[in-house]
């Protein structure tokens, strides 16, 4: 295994509200009322209906919510899971080979993540539980030790600490390794970041304001690879090629110091070209094509700006905020899907506040 460091680079723009427009023509928007504020969501087709839907984990409710598309866009509540326990985050992925999408969800109140089995139509059962670190506030799906079925990745908030969970093929969890991060670990973002052939993960964390990699050995296990400091309280990144060089870059948000970060993966070297992104509170990071030109831009939800920002990329990795549009009170989350099938990609934020989710649709022509 090839040892790796992360290039970080941020880039110098005006914030929102200096100069950079509401823009709310570039996408169509449409609000979703659920049963409670909205803290997290999800995308996959969980009806088997060929169109992308959406699961939000409603933490005031201790619930999840299922919202159906109709192919167009449109979007209404299907089944509701309750009797979770201060479900932090959820991800989908068919964990037992059966065809469908099934969920996993965070629950930050009792220290575990439980699996919701779907029946192929949208219609999910409670399935076991998995122990893992204290407050665990993320979750990301990946086959962390090549044997062909999904695994977990959890970030324990209040553990400092990762846990691997692996799968024995029908959707059965045991927890494989304990690995140490930083106080506050958020979501990883998965990448072969020492080009070794299998997946290593950046995780953020939002109480030491550190990037932890951490190098996979190719049977699931991890050694500590760079740490990288800087911000304040780091919240959900992103991954993708951002600079059009073949490998994964990163996007970090620091609602502490209203920056949106770029983490260059450089061939291993560490350097330091500083420059600063100013949304307003930059909380949770995607990526997406939005102007259609080949490269990735970034979608930033503000969680205290009630929007989300575009920054647009030049192809090389330069960024600049291009516009901004209104979304639901306190955008927690945001993904990006084509949920119109006209395609082109849309967004979908989760408003903490509100009962609802914002949909925007691309209206680039």
């Amino acid at each position: 295994m090839r040892s790796t460091t992360l290039a970080w680079i941020m880039l110098l723009v005006p914030a929102v509200g200096e100069g950079v427009p509401y823009q709310a023509s570039a996408f169509t928007r449409h609000d979703v009322a659920v049963a409670a504020p909205a803290y997290n969501l999800e995308q996959g087709d969980f009806d088997g209906d060929g169109d992308l839907d959406l699961a939000t984990v409603n933490q005031q409710a201790n619930s999840v919510s299922i919202l159906l598309n109709d192919g167009r866009g449109t979007f209404v509540v299907g089944a509701t899971i309750e009797g979770l326990q201060r479900p932090e985050a959820l991800a989908a992925a068919d964990v037992d080979a059966d065809g469908d999408l099934d969920l996993a969800i965070v629950n930050a109140g009792s220290d575990n993540v439980v699996l919701l089995r779907n029946d192929g139509s949208a219609g999910f059962t409670v399935g076991a539980t998995t122990s893992v670190g204290s407050s665990p506030h993320a979750i990301v799906v990946v086959d962390i030790d090549a044997d062909g079925d999904v695994d977990w990745v959890v970030s324990d908030f209040g553990s400092a600490t990762v846990s691997v969970l692996t799968n024995d093929g029908s959707g059965s969890y045991s927890l494989a390794a304990t690995v140490a991060a930083s106080p506050g670990a958020e979501r990883a973002v998965v990448a072969d970041l020492d080009s070794d052939g299998d997946p290593d993960l950046a995780v953020p964390s939002f109480s030491a304001a550190t990037v932890n990699v951490l190098l996979n050995d190719g049977m699931g296990g991890f050694a500590p690879g760079a740490a990288l400091t800087f911000g304040a309280r780091h919240h959900i990144a992103a991954g993708g090629d951002l600079d059009g060089d073949g490998d994964t870059d990163m996007v970090v948000t620091s609602s502490g110091t209203g920056e949106a970060m770029l983490l260059d993966n450089h061939e291993g070297s560490l350097e330091h070209d500083v420059s600063v992104i100013v949304p307003e509170t930059p909380w949770a990071a995607v990526t997406l094509d939005y102007d259609g030109d080949g490269d990735l831009d970034v979608a930033i939800a503000d969680y205290s700006g009630h929007r989300v920002s575009m920054l647009q990329n030049d192809g090389t990795g330069q960024l600049d905020v291009a516009f901004s549009v209104p979304v639901g009170e306190q955008p927690h989350q945001v993904v990006s899907g084509d949920f119109n099938g006209d395609g082109l990609p849309d967004l979908a934020t989760a408003n903490d506040v509100e009962a609802s989710i914002t949909i925007l649709l691309n209206g680039r022509s």
